[in-house]
């Protein structure tokens, strides 16, 4: 009888310990980066050639929303809240290789008056562009990235990784509030 009463008792620890670990285990598999999920991660970009540093920006981003470039997000995979890395992309892994044909030149009067060189337009088409150098009647122009061409290295700490809501209706991780974006 001793014996039923202990494996009884027994059974029942083990039955109230098995729902939380399982809960646990349920949790954890919602705090990695990976597509699906909501990213709240810390940024400094660094351009060693010309010793440019970007300073620190908070972003958040969903893997697999193409929100970032497709070879920082694949480098983020698997990481967790806390986590910290260092990613260095060659040019052709960042924002490509510098194109001359994308330079150009346009007329000033299709230009605010008060423009100078370093101002950055939108096309109608919504396509960026910057004024590299005004001279009398006409603006030379570049349609290239501003870090087209450039070897960046890229230091993250992943803040918060979550599921979005309404996924299952569970929620992982902290709040992480508004929506903050970043573009380069």
């Amino acid at each position: 009888m001793p014996r039923l009463k202990i494996m009884m008792a027994m059974i029942a620890f083990i039955g109230l310990l098995v729902p939380p670990l399982l809960l646990m285990v349920w949790a954890e598999d919602g705090s990695s980066v990976r597509d699906g999920t909501v990213v709240l991660m810390e940024f400094t970009i660094t351009v060693p050639e010309s010793q440019l540093v970007i300073p620190k920006n908070v972003s958040q981003f969903v893997p697999g929303h193409h929100e970032l470039l497709p070879n920082l997000e694949k480098a983020l995979t698997g990481m967790r809240k806390g986590e910290e890395k260092r990613v260095d992309l060659s040019s052709d892994e960042a924002f490509g290789p510098y194109d001359e044909t994308k330079r150009g030149i346009i007329s000033t009067e299709s230009l605010p008056p008060d423009t100078q060189p370093g101002t950055i337009f939108t096309t109608e088409e919504g396509v960026p562009f910057i004024v590299t150098d005004m001279s009398g009647p006409v603006a030379s122009v570049d349609f290239n990235h501003p870090l087209a061409g450039k070897h960046l290295v890229i230091d993250v700490k992943i803040l918060n990784v979550e599921l979005p809501v309404g996924d299952e209706g569970v929620q992982t991780g902290d709040d992480m509030g508004d929506r903050i974006d970043v573009s380069i």
